[in-house]
């Protein structure tokens, strides 16, 4: 739970460092490209020099080659050859010359394009650095947000799967006279009528329930901040746990019996426990106690025997 206060808390604090990471990188690649696109404009001059030379050379061997073939005289056999060789020569030339930009412009093609991927950072980065920063940071941004809002909905379930852990934990100090049973859920086939409230019950689910000679302890945990129990707009966990030993009642009632004593079928304590972990609420509430987790083993020996051994383990086999 820390951890996850530490980050909703540093949340902010978090985000910046993501922000001046991608400052300081962009600062980099900045640097870098300015120094590149020195480079690659250079280097692509120099290739145009040398493709320029390499076809301007090649359009002076085959004009060289024609005047040769013109200049011949040569009988009319070897003249009809030499027209045709003199077709492709011109042919070639003039191929050349028609598309001697073109050729140039293709063999810088690559480097071109990275010339113009340079020029559009550097003034992506001098015209809206700020746009760009919030750009590349925009998907660990997002990652941030993503967890600080599941954090944020989740809190509640964990605070309360730790509350329920600690409260395991400290009734696992007791002796093996105790039956804990966690998550513990009841389900009615046909609805029970709570007049109370007059509504109809179809399950209760229990934290935990915790079975003794003393009786059986509904335990209801809540790892609640003090401005959570002093706030209204949270359920009453009073109506909530009264709602559960109803339920519970009945169903007992209905399916368990203890007619061992001699004097008549026994009743079954159940007894309504609500544990906060660091802050209750002032005041005493009927059939419901509230005790701090330092208090709850001591309220749960406070009780006499009334059940046996045997007994323990049929309520429990009855409940499982």
């Amino acid at each position: 739970m820390k951890e996850i206060k530490d980050f909703l808390l540093n949340y902010n604090s978090e985000k910046r460092i993501v922000l001046n990471y991608e400052v300081e990188k962009l600062a980099v690649k900045h640097s870098e490209t300015c120094s590149n696109l020195k480079q690659r404009i250079q280097n692509k001059t120099e290739i145009i020099n040398f493709e320029t030379e390499k076809i301007d050379d090649r359009i002076s061997d085959l004009e060289r080659k024609i005047n040769i073939i013109n200049t011949n005289d040569i009988n009319f056999l070897k003249k009809i050859i030499s027209s045709v060789k003199l077709y492709s020569l011109k042919k070639q030339s003039n191929y050349l010359v028609k598309n001697r930009n073109e050729l140039v412009n293709a063999s810088v093609k690559e480097i071109t394009r990275s010339i113009e991927n340079d020029e559009i950072f550097i003034r992506e980065y001098e015209a809206d650095i700020e746009n760009l920063i919030a750009e590349r940071a925009k998907s660990e941004i997002q990652r941030l947000e993503y967890t600080r809002n599941v954090l944020e909905n989740s809190r509640n379930l964990i605070s309360g799967a730790i509350g329920e852990n600690l409260v395991v934990k400290e009734i696992k100090k007791l002796s093996d006279d105790y039956v804990l049973i966690n998550n513990f859920n009841l389900k009615f086939s046909r609805p029970i009528f709570y007049k109370k409230h007059n509504q109809r019950i179809y399950s209760v689910q229990i934290d935990h329930l915790l079975i003794s000679k003393a009786g059986i302890f509904i335990i209801e945990t809540k790892n609640w901040s003090k401005s959570s129990v002093d706030t209204i707009n949270l359920r009453s966990p009073i109506e909530q746990i009264e709602r559960s030993s109803f339920a519970l009642y009945v169903y007992i009632s209905e399916n368990i019996r203890l007619n061992e004593h001699h004097w008549g079928e026994q009743q079954i304590p159940i007894r309504n426990l609500i544990v906060m972990i660091n802050n209750k609420p002032i005041g005493k509430f009927k059939y419901v106690k509230i005790k701090l987790l330092n208090e709850l083993n001591d309220y749960l020996k406070f009780f006499e025997p009334v059940l046996t051994e045997n007994q323990i383990d049929f309520i429990t086999n009855k409940l499982l």
